[in-house]
């Protein structure tokens, strides 16, 4: 695994083996010009012809089968990968890469996720991935969409052995076979590609008895003919703990180039990763019971990869066990493991294992960055050492080096370290707004006994917690809230259960009491474009998947059922029923989005620029009339729309068409925004959270005049009646006043930078 711990990097291929042979069965289309690759060329296997870029090596597996196989490389494999191939364990990631082959050996590359795509013709497989440039694939595989080609995972090579599955009574019997979820204590590796049989037996001589073996991950890089049930099986017998590592998406900002979580979705794909890994593990024959670990490579320490990362942990561990599998985490100890230790003692659901990665050279389990108090029972490992090469029985191979006292995996299923029924550590917790109409997640507490499955019961409660009583048919982990729960307090009891039996029902702390639906709501959104709809505000899309950090404004389309947002050069992406907007040119960045009449929109700039766009009817600006200004901060449009009004940060407002003649205000701190009252008139707010309601618009309170200090106030928004306004903070607390209802505080990945009603 390619973590330096020390100096927040990803380790990648420390020499990349750049070598082209020439084949008998390559044709090129194009006769390079003198000492330059040419653009593109055509290479042949067996008749089936693929068309790649010039530059792209071609490795013939045949003349050379201890080629490494790797996917994190532009590259063509031609043949069936050898089980002698010899690897770097410096590999993580996918790119743009192609293996051509029999299509017998096709599952040889043992590669899954939706960035795999395999097509076979007249007993030829190509398997491709791709990763920044899915064009180059389509192209060279002749396909117009890579979803035309993209499979399923692939059958495993071998089906699960059942047969081997084993329990604790058969440790006893057999001291050297190793059994699932067995505490091993010593020194183990973990390596790219999983060694053959014979290689291992090589290495029986050596000091390691554990080995970390890549069982999948859309970012394993290294191909794995070897690893199938019968390895697991065999060297399970043969007294090797396994070491299961799944290397999925790594943290938003990763210096491998990897495929990233997405912040906003990132516990959905926590949980995806871990059934992933669930199946690939069983596809090889280990079985629940047995511990999993999810390779975290190190990442800077952002709020935004913290966050992220954080999220799709909890949801990889809650995941795997309600599989029945423990949940193990690898990571470097300045990054992942700090930000795991940093949840200790909370209702952070923290993995079973620990596998922190320090290059220190101590064979040892205590390390700086893993408190001595925290995971002390056999829960920790310790990748002391990486890219080493080591030779036994005249074998080598390039290891990372690692010393356990943890759990580790053998073939078949088992109790793991259960030698009593689950007990309760701390209590579930349950996430979600108290309003009828919303969704409540129960989330797990602690146990002792690695339980391997939990129920759920939902009880209602009185206002104060007592009296509850069972709601009927409300056993899954989540519960709609109905209408006859309002007024009432919402509790539930989870119950664990393992091999050896079942825990008592342990309950949960009551939730607010139960608010009736919502009548409105509003839009959150961040710099990153990320969109968080407050309870009934619908979700349409986001931009976050689009790697920005500029968007500047939001406006949502006048039935509600659709939005625009806009970045600082004038990118406007549409959501919902909002119209495509034609792109522009602006003159300084774009602060601002206000949508017009007949589905057009206005953009802002902090210059006084107003441009109107497909069909916007344009009114006038500061910039139009040669006004200088250099401080607009936000624009309103009127409620029949046939006008607007811009504000500047001093206070002083311009209005165009039919807007209202507003006087300027004195303000007692820059003012960030103007919002117009549905009943004529407009608010002015500012970061501190004043508000000044001018040309008639109601005063329903604020922050301020209620003496409460706060200056990080991001955004304001109108109830849907015009008879209240909701004031939000960056951080995603909410404000309320007038008939707006108490709408729950959100997390936001990233600071909010404005709100919209």
């Amino acid at each position: 695994m390619p973590a330096q711990p020390r100096i927040f990097a990803d380790r990648v291929c420390a020499r990349a083996v750049r070598f082209a042979l020439l084949l008998s069965l390559l044709i090129l289309s194009l006769t390079p010009v003198a000492g330059a690759a040419p653009a593109t060329k055509t290479v042949t296997y067996r008749g089936y012809r693929v068309r790649v870029p010039g530059s792209w090596p071609v490795y013939n597996l045949t003349s050379h089968p201890s080629t490494c196989v790797r996917f994190n490389r532009h590259a063509v494999y031609l043949g069936t990968p050898s089980s002698s191939q010899s690897c770097s364990v410096q590999s993580i990631g996918r790119t743009e890469a192609i293996l051509i082959g029999p299509a017998a050996s096709a599952g040889r590359a043992g590669l899954n996720g939706a960035d795999v795509a395999r097509r076979t013709v007249h007993g030829v497989a190509a398997t491709a991935t791709w990763n920044r440039s899915p064009a180059v694939i389509e192209r060279a595989l002749g396909f117009r969409s890579l979803h035309a080609m993209v499979s399923s995972s692939p059958a495993a090579p071998e089906a699960a052995h059942t047969a081997s599955v084993r329990t604790a009574s058969a440790r006893a019997a057999t001291a050297s076979v190793s059994t699932p979820g067995e505490i091993y204590t010593g020194k183990g590796f973990d390596v790219c590609s999983t060694p053959s049989s014979s290689h291992m037996a090589d290495w029986g001589s050596s000091p390691y008895r554990a080995i970390g073996v890549y069982i999948g991950g859309t970012n394993r890089a290294c191909s794995q003919p070897n690893l199938t049930s019968s390895w697991v099986t065999g060297e399970s017998d043969d007294g090797w703990h396994l070491i299961p590592i799944y290397v999925g998406l790594q943290a938003p900002s990763n210096g491998c180039g990897c495929k990233a979580i997405s912040p906003s979705s990132a516990a959905s794909e926590g949980t995806g990763a871990a059934s992933s890994a669930v199946a690939d593990a069983e596809a090889i024959g280990i079985g629940p019971g047995n511990p999993l670990y999810f390779d975290m490579e190190g990442y800077n320490r952002t709020s935004t990869n913290t966050n992220a990362v954080l999220a799709f942990l909890q949801a990889w561990t809650e995941e795997l066990h309600a599989d029945g599998y423990l949940s193990g985490i690898y990571s470097s100890g300045a990054s992942g493991i700090t930000d795991l230790v940093s949840k200790w003692s909370t209702s952070y659901a923290e993995p079973d294992e620990l596998w922190f990665a320090d290059w220190n050279g101590k064979a040892t389990t205590s390390d700086s960055y893993v408190p001595s108090d925290e995971w002390t029972d056999h829960q920790r490992l310790h990748q002391y050492s990486g890219a080493v090469n080591k030779t036994y029985g005249g074998e080598k191979l390039n290891i990372d080096q690692d010393y356990l006292s943890a759990a580790t995996a053998a073939a078949g299923s088992g109790a793991s370290a259960a030698s009593a029924t689950p007990t309760d550590l701390t209590t579930p917790t349950i996430s979600g707004p108290a309003y009828a109409g919303q969704r409540l997640t129960e989330r797990h507490g602690s146990w002792s006994g690695s339980p391997t499955s939990y129920s759920y019961q939902w009880y209602r409660c009185a206002s104060t917690g007592s009296s509850c009583a069972a709601i009927s048919g409300a056993t899954a982990r989540t519960f709609v809230l109905q209408t006859a729960d309002v007024g009432a307090t919402i509790r539930v009891t989870e119950t664990a259960a393992n091999t050896i039996g079942s825990s008592a029902a342990v309950a949960s702390a009551q939730t607010s009491s139960v608010l009736p639906a919502p009548t409105s709501s509003y839009w959150l959104y961040t710099a990153y474009g990320n969109v968080y709809n407050a309870l009934t505000a619908p979700f349409y899309g986001s931009a976050a998947k689009s790697k920005l950090t500029s968007i500047s404004g939001m406006a949502a389309t006048s039935d509600a059922k659709g939005y625009w947002l806009v970045d600082a050069a004038g990118r406007v992406f549409n959501y919902g029923d909002a119209a495509p907007v034609s792109a522009i040119h602006p003159a300084h960045p774009v602060i601002g989005v206000a949508a017009a009449r007949g589905g057009g929109v206005y953009l802002l700039t902090a210059y006084g620029n107003v441009y109107d766009l497909d069909g916007a009817h344009f009114y006038g600006s500061p910039r139009a009339s040669h006004k200088r200004v250099s401080t607009i901060t936000g624009m309103a449009v009127t409620p029949d729309r046939r006008g607007y009004w811009l504000v500047d940060q001093a206070g002083k407002v311009f209005a165009y068409g039919d807007a209202t003649k507003v006087s300027s205000v004195t303000a007692a701190h820059p003012i960030r925004g103007v919002v117009a009252a549905h009943r004529g008139g407009i608010w002015l707010w500012t970061s501190h959270g004043n508000v000044y309601d001018l040309a008639g618009a109601p005063f329903h309170s604020s922050p301020m005049h209620q003496g409460r200090r706060v200056s990080t106030i991001s955004g304001m928004a109108e109830t849907a009646d015009g008879k209240g306004y909701w004031l939000v903070k960056s951080g995603g607390r909410v404000f309320h006043y007038g008939d707006a209802e108490p709408l729950p505080t959100i997390t936001p990945l990233h600071s909010v930078i404005g709100t919209v009603g």
